[in-house]
């Protein structure tokens, strides 16, 4: 009877959006979701007026939220999670060392530190300038990466894993390629389906595995953790362009685990999104946390 009635009010409401002069009703996909957080986070999706994105399951019971999440939206700095399995992938393959230090000589604008510091005499290694790219979102240490590893093969590698819509088309900042539609694109589905692979450590073995994630945990600013006061680790990667804002991590708390990715496009300000996304990511805590009988604080 519940599933009926949750059914039915589904259709109502799409009906009656439908019938509502310019207005587009999103996609919406439901399984095993308590109404309350269906109702909490679909107003609060449909209040943004901007394309929105969201994949979301737990992992413990392997319930999900899906919404738009078929849709293609540019990921900004996120493809990084991908240059960074791909890299790590090539060393259990013997083709890198990713402990070798390499020269550092040129710089690249945005974000990072790198750009800052003297390279007269400057060496990393790969695995520093993946932490460097990860943690800081150094756009140096990104554009050395793919230099080394190859677009191509990145991109061959990201097809291997089953990501249909994921693409890599341009290093950062190259605005000019940006201009000319080579954009990084990825969707909310094939995101939750490479963090899924990144937690069953389905794609590397364990000890990279634990090594990639490591580095994705390392603490940095978040806008998926900002209403979180509880101690937790979170695997993320976000990225943030003029008119993009895009987050998405894995959640490991002490009672359950749990992925959220939620992409954003075609803003007139990033911050719309950086709101957007803390609003969503406080939702869902909120809803594990009464799931799983913790204490909300």
């Amino acid at each position: 009877m519940k599933t009926f009635i949750k059914v039915t009010f589904v259709i109502l409401f799409g009906l009656i959006q439908a019938l509502k002069p310019e207005s587009v009703v999103h996609p919406l996909v439901f399984t095993s979701f308590s109404n309350n957080l269906d109702s909490i986070l679909i107003a609060i999706v449909r209040e943004f007026k901007y394309p929105v994105g969201i994949a979301f399951r737990d992992l413990s019971s392997d319930e999900k939220f899906l919404y738009n999440e078929k849709e293609i939206f540019p990921t900004a700095s996120s493809i990084k999670i991908e240059i960074l399995i791909h890299l790590f992938k090539e060393y259990e393959r013997g083709n890198i060392n990713v402990y070798e230090n390499i020269p550092v000589n040129f710089r690249i604008g945005g974000s990072g530190i790198l750009q800052y510091f003297n390279q007269s005499e400057l060496n990393l290694s790969y695995y520093n300038l993946s932490v460097l790219m990860i943690q800081q979102s150094d756009n140096t240490a990104t554009n050395i990466l793919i230099n080394k590893l190859g677009m191509e093969n990145i991109n061959n590698e990201i097809v291997k894993w089953g990501l249909k819509n994921t693409k890599l088309q341009r290093v950062m900042m190259d605005f000019e390629a940006r201009k000319a539609g080579k954009e990084n694109i990825s969707t909310p589905e094939d995101k939750l389906k490479l963090l899924e692979m990144i937690y069953h450590q389905t794609l590397l073995p364990d000890s990279l595995n634990n090594e990639a994630i490591k580095i994705l945990s390392i603490p940095k600013n978040s806008p998926l953790k900002n209403e979180i006061k509880e101690e937790f680790s979170l695997a993320s990667k976000g990225g943030e362009l003029d008119d993009v804002r895009c987050e998405m991590g894995i959640f490991y708390f002490k009672h359950f685990n749990y992925i959220l990715v939620v992409m954003t496009k075609n803003l007139p300000d990033s911050n719309l999104g950086d709101e957007l996304i803390r609003k969503v990511s406080h939702e869902v805590y909120r809803y594990m946390q009464r799931k799983y009988g913790e204490n909300f604080k």
